[in-house]
């Protein structure tokens, strides 16, 4: 380890929202130093602390992004100027936004025809009592009849509800599928508005008849599924929910900043591994909505959760590892293979190509797949590994055959998985020798052929599911691997049989088991390795 002498310790915001404003005025009362930089033109953020300081930058857009954790350098433009901050972290908490669902239901946006966030707007207005609420009776709350809705929406529902009920003396309808109440508090909140007076009602086999009137209102015509009668609503208001998506500029902030996003775009990958605000990039964190659809009081969680990360990694970097993956420049030909393939974003390029030692995870995707072996990660050259497989396995005692098995295993699954068969008291085979690599994406042909050198009837390659890799991709790069070199088995009549790859989750203890004796027992069909020496 090395310590560092002198480090910027600020902390760049990007935000304009509870979330972000949450973030910043706890991370100000630990002393910390932050930047909030926000697309709007006006920021309404008022620190309650002078501990630390703020700096706010308005109308302001990112441009580009370099560097790494403790070192972002950051070029933005603000009012048609370019303007430059040196960051030690990055937060992004960016509101979500929110789109209509009228056209799920064939509806139109009228003065009677509103979305949750119209309403609530209307509620949020000091002079509210002249809003259409005061002059109705019903009001129609449509949620999930088509698709399925959010947890989310389902509370700020419930919430309007009851709000209606209390402001206005309203009888409300609520129209829904499957009405979500997963989340903390909501089973209260659903009892709560029923005592208040809210009818539900739900639709599983059928979907309501929604009519438009000529004056904008609607007429709602249905089968009751519990009573089989025909009703008719004619709401005053009628309340359509909304699709949660990210931000158009959280976006654009995840693409500048090399950060990995989940299917419908938000600033996180579905990662098991990604603990809580983390990212694939160290240094960038991201939180609240920018991060996921979330209500309110998980929006504080995710939040406290941010700044408690920020806080830590300032602290972290006062050490910067030594054990990080390194480049031969003289064997390096700036073919690029490292800096495409970082799911870190750890190579950087200047007059030549570079390892951010702070950013680099120690995954090995680099080395392993590096054409000309230019990358060195310690403990995980392909010596290095070789030296752990232990020899003298092989026929034993009057023919008995004990195989000689090689397991490279991943250290966040499948070695976990291996420690839990154990636990369980599960046999594992007594020739099985587990290679620990922080991930399968690390293993390389060298590896693979260093096993076999090593007087190895069989190797396994254990890694992630996909999906779950932490280094995103290591477990596919893994898998590209085996197949590679199990086509090249086949070509030279070599038994492709003695090499598999299996994924595994750190929970699958007994899984562990029985593959890895059912693998064992294949190879003692096929019987001693050709290629003992």
């Amino acid at each position: 380890m090395k310590k560092v002498t002198s480090l910027n310790d600020k902390t760049l915001i990007f935000g304009n929202g509870p979330c972000a404003h949450y973030i910043a005025e706890d991370l100000l009362t630990t002393g910390a130093d932050i930047v909030i930089a926000t697309i709007d033109k006006a920021c309404d953020f008022s620190p309650s602390v002078d501990s630390g300081s703020v700096e706010i930058l308005t109308d302001t857009r990112l441009v580009s992004c370099r560097g790494s954790v403790g070192n972002f350098r950051i070029l933005a433009a603000q009012d048609n100027k370019d303007i430059t901050r040196t960051v030690a972290g990055i937060i992004i908490a960016e509101e979500d936004q929110r789109k209509p669902n009228f056209s799920l239901y064939g509806l139109k946006a009228s003065p009677y025809i509103i979305t949750l966030s119209q309403a609530k707007e209307l509620l949020l207005d000091s002079s509210h009592e002249q809003s259409i609420f005061s002059k109705a009776k019903k009001a129609v709350f449509l949620t999930g009849l088509v698709k399925e809705s959010h947890p989310a929406i389902a509370e700020e529902i419930m919430q309007f509800s009851l709000r209606l009920q209390s402001d206005f003396n309203l009888q409300i309808y609520i129209l829904t599928n499957n009405l979500k109440v997963a989340a903390n508090g909501l089973e209260v909140l659903y009892r709560e508005t029923k005592k208040a007076g809210a009818v539900y009602i739900k639709f599983t086999d059928t979907r309501p008849e929604i009519h438009s009137e000529s004056n904008g209102s609607i007429q709602i015509e249905f089968i009751d599924e519990i009573t089989l009668k025909n009703f008719r609503l004619t709401p005053d208001v009628t309340i359509v929910d909304e699709t949660i998506v990210p931000s158009d500029y959280a976006a654009d902030l995840s693409r500048i900043l090399g950060v990995d996003t989940d299917s419908d775009g938000f600033v996180q990958t579905d990662n098991v591994h990604r603990f809580a605000v983390s990212t694939n990039r160290k240094g960038i964190m991201v939180a609240g909505p920018s991060r996921s659809i979330q209500a309110y009081g998980e929006q504080i969680t995710d939040a406290v959760n941010a700044s408690l990360a920020s806080a830590e990694l300032i602290a972290g970097l006062q050490i910067v590892p030594e054990d990080r993956a390194k480049i031969d420049k003289g064997q390096c030909i700036r073919c690029l293979t490292c800096y495409r393939l970082c799911p870190y974003r750890a190579i950087t390029l200047n007059t030549r190509v570079v390892v951010e030692p702070g950013a680099c995870e120690r995954c090995g995707i680099c080395a392993a797949q590096c054409p000309r072996g230019a990358i060195y990660i310690k403990d995980l050259e392909p010596e290095s590994i070789s030296n752990q497989m232990a020899t003298g396995y092989g026929l034993q005692e009057e023919d008995t055959f004990m195989p000689f098995l090689v397991a490279f295993c991943c250290s966040r699954s499948a070695v976990q998985a291996r420690e839990l068969a154990r636990c369980m008291g599960h046999e594992l085979p007594s020739g099985l020798k587990v290679i620990e690599v922080p991930c399968s994406g690390s293993i390389s042909f060298d590896h693979l052929f260093a096993a076999f050198e090593k007087n190895a009837d069989g190797v396994l390659v254990l890694t992630c599911h996909e999906g779950n890799c932490h280094s995103e991709s290591g477990n596919i790069y893994a898998r590209q691997t085996v197949d590679q070199i199990t086509d090249k088995f086949s070509k030279i009549g070599f038994e492709k049989e003695r090499i598999a790859i299996q994924t595994f989750a750190s929970n699958m203890g007994t899984e562990f088991a029985e593959m890895v004796n059912r693998f064992e027992a294949n190879i003692q069909k096929l019987g001693p390795s050709r290629l003992k020496k």
